[in-house]
């Protein structure tokens, strides 16, 4: 009888995971794509008319932006930041992209194969010889900063990476770029330049370093396997 359960249970969740990964295939579609700018119109409109539905609004599309190339929330930063404040709008960012990552954490970890479909299997083949599933947290945090945010999650998703450290990671991670954007999005809003330059520098300058940790590491190991 247990087994039974079980068996329907992971029969449950990988059907869900494939009307997942097809509906992702769907957003990848090129008139989804056309579309992202409606959306996105549509969106700042719901923002300034009414506060409280926009910030659902806002949320969910951070979570999408977490987990699509093209889809990106950060355009609505400015108009955030004027509606709800600062603190709101990083929470609201933050909060979104973690739930994002952690989507596409489970669809990568109970449908990669009909991930690959999407074409997302050649870009995730580029960032895995930088993990595996015993990665100490400082290098998956590291690796969560260097490369874009929409990797993480169905990498170490189809790894089987522990779910609870692969989210500390991330949320660690994140919470820097949220509070970076929000302060250069606002900074860009009110024609100050200068601020936003510095803090988008800030953030470059973190992701290329953590990138260059990375390989560094990566290339002391395959050197000792080498060795032995």
């Amino acid at each position: 009888m247990v087994s039974k359960l079980s068996v329907n249970r992971r029969a449950i969740w990988f059907w869900l995971a494939g009307v997942a990964v097809a509906v992702l295939i769907g957003l990848l579609s090129p008139p989804f794509k056309g579309f992202t700018d409606q959306a996105i119109a549509w969106a700042r409109a719901t923002m300034e008319q009414h506060p409280e539905a926009g910030a659902l609004v806002f949320f969910l599309f951070s979570a999408v932006s977490a987990m699509l190339a093209f889809a990106s929330s950060v355009v609505l930063v400015p108009l955030a930041t004027e509606v709800w404040g600062k603190p709101l709008t990083v929470v609201l960012l933050w909060g979104g992209w973690l739930l994002g990552a952690a989507a596409a954490f489970g669809i990568g970890r109970l449908a990669y194969p009909l991930l690959a479909r999407s074409g997302y299997a050649d870009k995730l083949a580029k960032y895995r010889d930088y993990v595996s599933q015993r990665m100490k947290f400082w290098a998956v945090l590291l690796f969560c900063i260097a490369v874009p945010s929409e990797i993480p999650g169905y990498l170490f998703g189809s790894m089987h990476y522990p779910l609870r450290k692969f989210l500390a990671a991330m949320a660690i991670a994140e919470a820097g770029y949220a509070f970076g954007i929000v302060i250069a999005g606002e900074s860009l809003a009110i024609d100050r330049p200068l601020p936003f330059l510095i803090a988008v520098g800030i953030l470059a300058v973190v992701a290329v370093l953590a990138g260059l940790v990375l390989r560094a590491v990566r290339k002391h190991r395959s050197g000792g396997l080498q060795r032995h």
